[in-house]
């Protein structure tokens, strides 16, 4: 759609994907985070997707026919021990792996530098490999989508490995 793309982590209600829908004016493609009831909102967003930890699935979070969503662990600052402990590189392969082959739309890694929750995967002595990246980007690095012949699935796998959320609630 060659449209910039905008990830909003929000609140549930119906009146929130339809104050997006219509400050975007169009011209964004939106991404919300799915709650309860999401699919029958009279106006709905581009689409959607989930934000999760995966403490419940080592490290997932999937909606089917909306996002796969996997995470190294989860530690919020601040809290005494984590809701999911760093998964191994063997765990966290596999999740990868199972992520590609969902062949769910948004395929998203929790997160790249998000070190208020611990969720990390940028290069660090604490899960080093003897590669510069360390394990957890050693598992992304040199993947091909499935379906490498569509552009749009190129895009999200840019999006995959450099952001995963641009925008914090807001409220129109």
């Amino acid at each position: 759609d060659n449209k910039p793309i905008i990830f909003v982590y929000n609140d549930a209600g119906c009146d929130t994907p339809e104050r997006w829908m219509e400050a975007s004016h169009g011209e964004w493609y939106v991404v919300m985070k799915l709650f309860p009831g999401f699919e029958s909102c009279h106006v709905q967003p581009n689409s959607w997707h989930q934000y999760g930890s995966g403490k419940e699935n080592n490290g997932v979070v999937r909606n089917k026919g909306y996002s796969y969503v996997i995470s190294p662990g989860f530690w919020k600052a601040g809290n005494d021990k984590p809701w999911l402990p760093r998964l191994s590189s063997g765990v966290y392969c596999q999740n990868v792996q199972k992520m590609l082959k969902s062949g769910d739309p948004w395929q998203l890694v929790l997160s790249f530098n998000e070190a208020g929750e611990g969720t990390m995967i940028e290069a660090s002595n604490s899960w080093s490999s003897g590669t510069p990246y360390g394990y957890y980007l050693d598992c992304l690095h040199g993947i091909v989508p499935v379906s490498a012949a569509k552009p749009t699935v190129m895009l999200q796998w840019l999006f995959l490995v450099l952001i995963m959320f641009l925008v914090a609630a807001c409220n129109f």
